[in-house]
C-alpha cells in the first residue's frame, strides 16, 4: 500500500482495536485516522492514548512516530460520521484502507442502540469505502454468527460458511449477523471485502493482560461467574472453548488485510486449537479453585436453589448464558486463515496451562476474582472442601 494513503479505524479505545491501531504505528509507515467520540470530560484524542498507554504502557506508546496518527473526531452512529462536509469529502480521498472494528459488545440493551451502531454503521461504511478513493473494506464480526449450532455431521463452521438464518441468543448476535447479511451481495459481487470472525478474544498471550473494563467481557464474567459458584455446568462430548490471545488477532488481521494479493474472504481469527471446557475445568481445580461439574438433568434447577453469597454473586454473572448449555457451540474451522499465515511467523499460542495461568494470574492481580486460598471456607452443597 502506498504509504500516503491512510488507514481508517474505528473502536481504537476497545481492546482488539487498540492493539490493531499498535500493529499499523509498528508495522506501516502509513497515516492513521482514529474516528473517536469526545466525551464531555475528555477528548478523542486523549481517549485513544490514555486506552493505549493502560494496555501497552507509557514507553511502548511513546516509541510509536505521532505525526501519523490523527484522531478525528466523529461517531459511526451518525452520517458522515458527523463531520462538517468539507472534513467528510477530504477524508474520502485520504483513506485506502477502513478497518471497523467499533460495535456494542454488550450480550443485551437497547435493540435500536444495537441496530445503529453495529449495523446501520456499516452501512455508512460501505458509502464511505465508494466515494472518492475507493477504499478496501476489513470488517471485524464475530464467530458467533455461526448460532449455537451447525447443520453438519462434524458441526464445522467454516470461512465458507454464510449462515442467511440463525438462531439468535441476544440482541448482539443478532446485530453482529445483520451486519454481515449487508456484507454477502457485494462479498459475492467480488468488492474488495473482507470480513474477519475472531473468536473469544483473551487477554495478551505474554502477559495475560486485558482491557482496563474487564467487567464488560462475557467470556470472562462466564468463567469468573463459574469461580464464584465453585460449579461448572454440565459439558458435551463436543463442547469446546476457544482462546483466541488478541494479540495474535491483530497481527493476523492486519498482516492478512494489508497483503496487496488478499481479496474478498472470510476468515476466522480463532485458536486452531481449541480446548475441551471440561480441561479448562481441569486446570481451574489444579490453580486452586474448588470447582465441580454439576450433572445436566439437575443444573438449571440447582443453580437457581442456593443461598450462599459468594455463589449468588458468580450466578449474576452466568444467568443469561445458562440456556446456551442446552447445546454446545460449533467447532470453527480457520483453514483459509492458517494456509495464509503460513511462513509468516504469526501462529496463535495453544491454550495450555502456562497461557491459562497467565490469564487467571491477571485476574488475580486485578481482584476481578479472589485468590484461591481467599475461596476455601466458602463452603456449599458444591464446593464444599471434603
Amino acid at each position: 500500500m502506498n504509504g500516503a494513503t491512510g488507514i481508517f479505524l474505528t473502536g481504537a479505545t476497545g481492546f482488539l482495536g487498540c492493539y490493531l491501531l499498535k500493529e499499523f504505528m509498528e508495522h506501516t509507515e502509513a497515516p492513521v485516522y482514529c474516528l473517536v467520540r469526545s466525551r464531555p470530560d475528555v477528548a478523542a484524542r486523549q481517549r485513544v492514548m490514555d486506552n493505549a498507554r493502560f494496555i501497552f504502557g507509557e514507553d511502548t506508546v511513546a516509541a510509536w512516530p505521532a505525526q501519523r496518527l490523527f484522531v478525528v473526531e466523529g461517531d459511526v452512529g451518525h452520517d458522515c460520521f458527523g463531520l462538517p462536509p468539507h472534513e467528510y469529502a477530504a477524508l474520502c480521498w485520504k483513506i485506502g484502507e477502513i478497518f471497523h472494528a467499533a460495535a456494542i459488545l454488550w450480550h443485551f440493551g437497547k435493540k435500536e442502540e444495537f441496530e445503529n451502531v453495529n449495523v446501520v454503521a456499516l452501512k455508512r461504511l460501505l458509502c464511505f469505502a465508494e466515494t472518492g478513493r475507493r477504499k478496501a473494506l476489513n470488517h471485524i464480526s464475530t464467530l458467533a454468527v455461526s448460532g449455537r449450532r451447525c447443520d453438519n455431521p462434524d458441526n464445522l463452521f467454516t470461512e465458507h460458511d454464510f449462515h442467511t438464518c440463525i438462531e439468535y441468543p441476544n440482541d448482539y448476535v443478532e446485530s453482529k449477523h445483520k451486519a454481515e447479511l449487508l456484507l454477502k451481495q457485494p462479498l459475492d459481487e467480488g468488492k474488495n471485502i473482507r470480513i474477519f470472525r475472531p473468536g473469544f478474544i483473551m487477554g495478551d498471550s505474554s502477559n495475560g493482560k486485558f482491557k482496563q473494563n474487564i467487567t464488560a467481557d462475557a467470556q470472562y464474567l462466564h468463567l469468573r461467574g463459574h469461580i464464584l459458584m465453585r460449579a461448572a455446568p454440565p459439558l458435551h462430548p463436543d463442547d469446546y472453548m476457544d482462546i483466541t490471545p488478541v494479540d495474535y488477532a491483530a497481527s493476523a488481521i492486519v498482516n492478512l488485510a494489508m497483503r496487496p494479493d488478499t481479496g474478498g474472504h472470510i476468515y476466522h481469527i480463532c485458536n486452531p486449537k481449541p480446548v475441551l471446557k471440561g480441561e479448562v475445568w481441569n486446570f481451574i481445580r489444579e490453580y486452586g479453585y474448588p470447582i465441580r461439574v454439576i450433572p445436566p438433568e439437575s443444573y438449571l434447577m440447582d443453580v437457581l436453589d442456593s443461598e450462599d453469597p459468594l455463589f449468588l454473586e458468580g450466578l449474576q454473572s452466568v444467568m443469561v448464558y445458562l440456556a446456551d448449555y442446552e447445546k454446545s457451540p460449533a467447532v470453527f474451522d480457520a483453514t483459509r486463515t492458517l494456509d495464509r499465515l503460513e511462513g509468516t511467523g504469526i501462529r496463535c499460542p495453544e491454550p495450555d496451562a502456562a497461557l491459562l495461568k497467565r490469564y487467571l494470574d491477571y485476574c488475580v492481580d486485578v481482584e476481578f476474582i479472589p485468590t484461591p486460598e481467599a475461596m476455601r471456607g466458602h463452603g456449599t452443597k458444591y464446593g464444599q472442601e471434603s
